[in-house]
């Protein structure tokens, strides 16, 4: 399994000023089903004392676990355990594209971070984008391993919307962006139109994804990304591919960041509407790869969220 693994430096942690984040509570667009305390299960103290934890980091569609590097080194720096596996056919990981026939068989590695975690142990668990959808599997297998989960700008499957859903809503918001140079291969009819592969383009890239980020973070993702695709077989298109009593258990946060181009602001806040119970966070000024374009804001954030649901 192809995973980076972090260890803390033995110098004491680095403060970092706090994002500028805006709660829900302060968006204008009205999303009062959503303006709500932390669920039950969050044990948020008035001055909470900062504790070590262990972070697990799942990236995107196309990318690897070298995404995190920057948050990854903060996160480590500050004394906690991070874990950024590669998926299948991502990152460094040995297979080929065309070698991972199932959703189940891209999760592996993920998989394999999980149920290495010790029984007394419960983790932050991190997707990145369409790192959602395999996030949302581990809670469903491993409710008992996870502390919080946050979705970053990410799909969110849950027992009351559904992966097919959300796939009709984003690709009815993607149809009509310019593709520039990129290549997508789609296939089936109708409404049953899926995403079947996708290479990403310099200029799509640094247009819609990284328009934020530093020129060598682009050059950097260029020279490591590789070929990616979607996955919607049965174990993944399944009515009861997450539950409300095994993945519905699992406290949850999304970010929204309010500058992406990628998967629109609105379309982020549906996906929380969508699944009620969930804490909605707003990063300003990130753009679809915070972990590289804002990664001080996006540790000070996570370290606050991990403080918070222990």
């Amino acid at each position: 399994m192809a995973s980076l693994l972090f260890q803390s430096p033995p110098q004491g942690p680095q403060l970092y000023p706090k994002p500028n984040i805006l709660l829900s509570k302060t968006n204008t667009n009205p999303l009062l089903t959503l303006r709500r305390k932390p669920p039950p299960n969050c044990t948020k103290q008035d001055h909470p004392t900062p504790s070590l934890r262990h972070f697990v980091l799942v990236h995107g569609m196309c990318h690897g676990g070298w995404a995190w590097y920057k948050l990854a080194t903060l996160l480590s720096g500050a004394g906690h355990h991070v874990t950024a596996p590669d998926l299948a056919a991502c990152g460094l990981h040995p297979k080929r594209l065309d070698e991972v026939n199932t959703f189940e068989e891209y999760c592996e590695p993920l998989m394999e971070v999980m149920e290495a975690v010790p029984a007394n142990e419960r983790v932050v668990l991190v997707g990145h984008s369409y790192g959602g959808t395999p996030v949302s599997l581990a809670m469903e297998r491993y409710p008992h391993k996870i502390a919080v989960a946050v979705f970053i700008s990410a799909a969110m499957p849950s027992s009351t919307n559904s992966l097919a859903d959300i796939t009709k809503e984003l690709y009815k918001e993607g149809r009509t962006k310019d593709m520039m140079d990129s290549k997508a291969v789609y296939g089936g009819e109708g409404d049953n139109i899926v995403l079947r592969s996708f290479t990403f383009g310099p200029k799509h890239l640094r247009a819609i994804y990284y328009h934020l980020c530093a020129p060598e973070d682009v050059t950097l993702a260029m020279m490591l990304l590789r070929e990616g695709k979607p996955f919607f077989d049965s174990s993944v298109t399944r009515d009861d591919f997450v539950t409300a009593g095994k993945h519905g258990s699992v406290s949850r946060v999304y970010v929204v960041c309010n500058q992406d181009r990628s998967i629109l602001p609105e379309t982020q806040k549906w996906l929380v509407e969508m699944s009620p119970g969930t804490e909605l966070l707003e990063l300003d000024g990130a753009d679809h790869m915070p972990m590289l374009s804002k990664p001080k804001e996006l540790f000070s954030l996570l370290v606050d969220i991990s403080d918070r649901y222990q």
